[in-house]
C-alpha cells in the first residue's frame, strides 16, 4: 500500500512540474534530466532515476514544439520509466522502453487538452465583452487540468506496467524483457551520436 501511494504522490509532483512545460515558469524543471533524478529519489532508486532520466533527455532533445506540433513529452516519459522501475517492478532497461513509449502517447492526449482549451475562446470572448470574466478562474482551471491529468495519465500507465511485469515474470517471460538489455546499453551511444550530428550541423551553418 505504502508504494502504491509513493507512485501516486510522484504522479501528481510530475504532473504539476509539466506546468513548467508551457503553461507556467519554463524554468526547466519539467527536462527529463531533472524529473528522472528527483523521481528516483523519491522512489529510492537515485542512480537507476539519474540514468533514465539523462537517457530519455538525449532522445528526446531533438523534439520541438513548433506551431500546432505536439511533440512527445520527455517528463512524461522519464517519469513512467522511473516508475515502471521502482513501482512497476520491471527491469530498468524495459522500463526505459516503456517511458519512451509512454512520452509518445502522451501526446494524444496533450493535443485533446489543447483543442479543450481552444472550446473556451468563445465563452472568454462573450465573458470579456459583458464585462464579466474571471481570467484567473479560467488560468486556474487550465492548470488543474493539465497537471491532474498528466499526473494520472502517468500513475495509471505505471499501475499497466506492475500488472504487466508481475504476469510476465508468473508466467516466465522474464527472459524478454531482460532481452531489452543490450538495446538499452546502446542508448548512450546513440544519443551522443546524435547529440553530435545536431551540433555539427549547426556549427556549419552560415
Amino acid at each position: 500500500m505504502i508504494i502504491v501511494l509513493k507512485a501516486l504522490i510522484s504522479s501528481l509532483f510530475a504532473g504539476l512540474l509539466q506546468l513548467d512545460n508551457v503553461q507556467a515558469g519554463q524554468f526547466l524543471i519539467s527536462r527529463p534530466a531533472l524529473v528522472g533524478p528527483a523521481l528516483g529519489w523519491l522512489n529510492g532508486c537515485p542512480a537507476e532515476g539519474a540514468k533514465i532520466g539523462l537517457l530519455t533527455e538525449l532522445i528526446y532533445l531533438d523534439f520541438i514544439p513548433v506551431g500546432g506540433v505536439v511533440p512527445p513529452c520527455g517528463l512524461v516519459a522519464a517519469a513512467v520509466g522511473v516508475l515502471g522501475f521502482a513501482f512497476g517492478g520491471l527491469p530498468e532497461s524495459t522500463a526505459f522502453f516503456f517511458g519512451i513509449l509512454a512520452g509518445f502517447l502522451y501526446a494524444n492526449l496533450e493535443y485533446r487538452l489543447r483543442v479543450l482549451r481552444s472550446s473556451w475562446i468563445s465563452g472568454i470572448e462573450a465573458q470579456a465583452k459583458d464585462g464579466t470574466l474571471r481570467l484567473e478562474r479560467r488560468l486556474a482551471g487550465s492548470l488543474l487540468i493539465e497537471s491532474a491529468m498528466t499526473g494520472f495519465y502517468i500513475f495509471i500507465f505505471s499501475w499497466l506496467l506492475a500488472l504487466v511485469s508481475g504476469f510476465g515474470f508468473c508466467a516466465g517471460f522474464g527472459a524478454l524483457f531482460r532481452a531489452s538489455d543490450l538495446a538499452y546499453s546502446l542508448m548512450p551511444w546513440l544519443g551522443l551520436s546524435g547529440l553530435y550530428f545536431r551540433f555539427s550541423t549547426q556549427v556549419y551553418k552560415k
